[in-house]
């Protein structure tokens, strides 16, 4: 899609002249086709609009559309009017001024449109023209124009453009037939509607239904394709034409916002094992079809999801329970659940789940409301000038379930608004005792508002959900809760926290203060003489600074910050673990017992508050668990490596192997981590992990005289490290 995208919509139904009927769809037609040619995830086109424009505008217009354009540009013309002819069965299309006895002079005639495509330098050219070219009046419809008119022949010349050049001509229907409009009589019509022609062109490309091969892209091809079927069902006396002059290939003309899917055939020991006899094999089908349901093919991983659902009805009900919690797995995530809008402000929804999940499509529910959809991120924001406080929702449906997200919009009054009259005075009460005042109703300051219930998409035969979402019902107006969610932009931690993580951290360097030289042992074991003093670069005293400081600053740095100090309360706790249960604490029993229980105390305040959200454990993304498994592993290996002595950490204390436990425990839920939130902050705690635990592997090196130790340490962390940090890049996989 290089070069420049230019639309010019022309839409006529009010006529001077009391002989050309009024139409009532041309109205409709140019709001809705521009909408939707100008969405960026759809059409993507600059569009300008004419509407009952004079005959001398109109063809300025055109021919100032045509005109300086680039080779690599694609022009759209779409006119939606009257189709008329004169004696010599020459096509002319009306508008505002138009007089059917002059139509040289008052109409735009085909031949004019003809010459401004032919000389046009821009190689892709399409041209819409919703109007008819026969006459007739069935009841119930609007009939536009009369007599006959050969589209083909008016736009022939086309054909000898040369150059490489492309034109398509559509017309709503051929020239012995009409296009009608999709209700009734103009006179009688009160909810006007879009012809059906123009109706079925934005139906196609605001669904991405028209995207017959489900290649992401609708071509013209496929577009009148979908045009006429959608017309026969309506009438099926109309058919669309269309006409190319020197094009080469399919023209695409939009992005589909929903790739359509047709499910890979199983394979047929797969087919054979479900409806094998026996549970256990039918189970491990549901394993198998599990993990293709997070599939980068989406063929592969729809077809795992219709074969899941069919055996949610297994007779097993161990299978049928484990093929529902397998499905829902996949179904849609979308945050936040709510959005509140302020004037013209923008926010954003961002979908997450599998591949087959990020397929849905966003609609509103209410013309107000605006979407623009690049793949799993949706732009929301409002055209809505009335102050006051108004409620809509944005429908989200795919092949992987529904959601629905209420939106709130408030706009400001203005400042023309006249002040509120003063309230009247309350008559004074007679004397006696004073009542007690009734505590005025409100709605709890916290409430949340309601949340449409999901319901699972439910496809049939080859074909997935993807017709158009149903529109939103509104939700009740409720109140936005006081505190937003950590979902709804940067979370900023309450000061309670703040204050308790400030008071566990200092206390942590309070006791973990190194002192004078030598004058206090880290750790010792009277058993191989090994020990450890305390020092300015010993882990301990190194986490408690870190975790102040990261303390100070998580007012503003956020689920980061407060990751930093998870990273280092679970380091302390693991230590104090180690060292006073191996029974190598030596004088330091009592500092190790009240480092644990305070950062125990940490860990507690941050779980409350962050609410961490992890769903099964399995599956996770399989290079990042490979990574943090291998860095176990070398951990694993640094704890029984034997030091210059012949001695070994695990020979000291077998608690040695706490280490690789913790650094893979405390990785493994960062990668199955369902929401942003929960990873950000489970991902932060890792890394500091991991940087603590090679900062206390450095002794080893420098002491211990083992680099086998020291290496091994290093890198099993920074594997560890680095697994959790691979995955955060990835799109969040969909766990409940």
């Amino acid at each position: 899609m290089d070069g420049s995208r230019v639309a010019l919509v022309v839409a006529n139904d009010q006529y001077d002249d009391p002989g050309l009927k009024r139409l009532v769809a041309p109205s409709q037609d140019a709001a809705a086709l521009a909408g939707v040619l100008a969405d960026p995830a759809v059409g993507g086109f600059e569009v300008q609009v004419l509407r009952n424009a004079p005959a001398q505008d109109i063809r300025f217009a055109v021919e100032d559309f045509f005109a300086d354009r680039k080779p690599e540009d694609l022009l759209l013309l779409h006119f939606s009017c009257h189709g008329l002819k004169n004696s010599a069965g020459e096509l002319y299309l009306a508008v505002a001024d138009t007089k059917p006895a002059r139509l040289a002079s008052t109409a735009v005639a085909a031949d004019f449109v003809n010459r401004q495509m032919a000389d046009s330098r821009a190689q892709r050219i399409a041209l819409f023209l919703d109007c008819c070219y026969g006459g007739a009046f069935p009841r119930g419809m609007v009939v536009r124009a009369a007599g006959e008119a050969q589209v083909q022949d008016a736009f022939a010349k086309q054909a000898d453009v040369g150059g490489g050049r492309g034109r398509v001509v559509i017309t709503a229907s051929s020239a012995m037939e009409y296009a009608f409009e999709g209700g009734q009589l103009a006179s009688d019509a009160s909810k006007p509607a879009p012809s059906v022609f123009t109706g079925a062109v934005v139906d196609g490309l605001t669904t991405g239904e028209a995207d017959r091969d489900g290649d992401g892209w609708v071509g013209l091809t496929e577009l009148v394709g979908f045009v006429t079927d959608r017309i026969h069902r309506v009438t099926p006396n109309q058919n669309p034409q269309m006409w190319t002059f020197g094009s080469q290939g399919e023209l695409l003309i939009a992005r589909s916002r929903v790739r359509r899917i047709t499910p890979a055939p199983l394979a047929p020991e797969l087919t054979q094992a479900m409806e094998s006899p026996l549970p256990a094999a039918r189970f491990g089908v549901v394993d198998y079809l599990r993990e293709r349901l997070y599939d980068a093919d989406l063929g592969q991983a729809y077809a795992a999801w219709q074969a899941l659902r069919q055996m949610t009805d297994d007779d097993s009900r161990k299978v049928s329970e484990a093929a529902s919690e397998a499905l829902s797995t996949a179904e849609l995530k979308v945050t936040p659940s709510s959005v509140d809008l302020v004037g013209t402000t923008p926010a954003e929804l961002r979908l997450s789940g599998p591949p087959i999940a990020l397929t849905a499509a966003a609609s509103p529910s209410d013309p107000w409301l605006k979407l623009a959809q690049d793949g799993d991120v949706i732009r929301v924001h409002a055209e809505q000038s009335a102050p006051g406080v108004h409620e809509g929702s944005v429908a989200l449906a795919g092949p992987a379930g529904e959601r629905v997200v209420p939106v709130r919009l408030t706009v400001p009054g203005t400042e023309s608004e006249p002040p509120a009259p003063p309230p009247e005075p309350e008559p004074q009460p007679e004397p006696g005792p004073a009542p007690v005042p009734e505590p005025p109703h409100a709605e709890p300051p916290h409430a949340e508002p309601p949340h449409a219930e999901p319901s699972r998409a439910e496809p049939s035969g080859a074909e997935p959900l993807l017709a158009e979402p149903t529109r939103a019902k509104r939700p009740a107006a409720q109140p936005r809760p006081v505190a937003a969610s950590l979902t709804d932009g940067a979370f900023v931690p309450p000061w309670w926290l703040i204050a308790v993580l400030i008071a566990g951290s200092a206390f942590l360097v309070l006791v973990n203060w190194p002192g004078a030289p030598y004058s206090r042992k880290l750790w010792y074991d009277s058993n191989q003489g090994w020990y450890l003093y305390r020092t300015w670069y010993d882990p301990a005293i190194w986490g408690s600074l870190v975790a102040l400081l990261a303390a100070v600053v998580a007012r503003w740095a956020g689920t980061i910050a407060l990751g930093v100090v998870a990273g280092c309360a679970v380091s302390a706790i693991e230590g104090a673990v180690l060292i006073v249960g191996g029974g190598i604490s030596g004088d330091e029993t009592s500092a190790w017992a009240v480092s644990a229980v305070t950062s125990i105390a940490l860990g507690v305040a941050l779980v409350i508050v962050l609410k961490p959200s992890v769903g099964s454990l399995w599956p996770v993304w399989p290079p990042a668990a490979g990574l943090v498994v291998a860095g176990g592993i070398l951990l694993v290996l640094s704890a029984v490596v034997p030091h210059s002595d012949g001695v070994s950490f695990f020979e000291v204390t077998p608690l040695a192997l706490l280490d690789p436990i913790v650094a893979v425990a405390l990785a493994w839920p960062a990668l199955a981590a369902v929401d942003t939130r929960t990873k950000t902050w489970l991902t932060a705690a890792v890394v500091t992990y991991s940087a603590i635990g090679i900062l206390g592997g450095v002794p080893a090196l420098t002491q211990g005289h083992s680099a086998a130790d020291f290496l091994t340490g290093l890198f099993g962390n920074a594997l560890v490290a680095t697994g959790v940090l691979i995955s955060l890049g990835r799109r969040l996989p969909s766990h409940p």
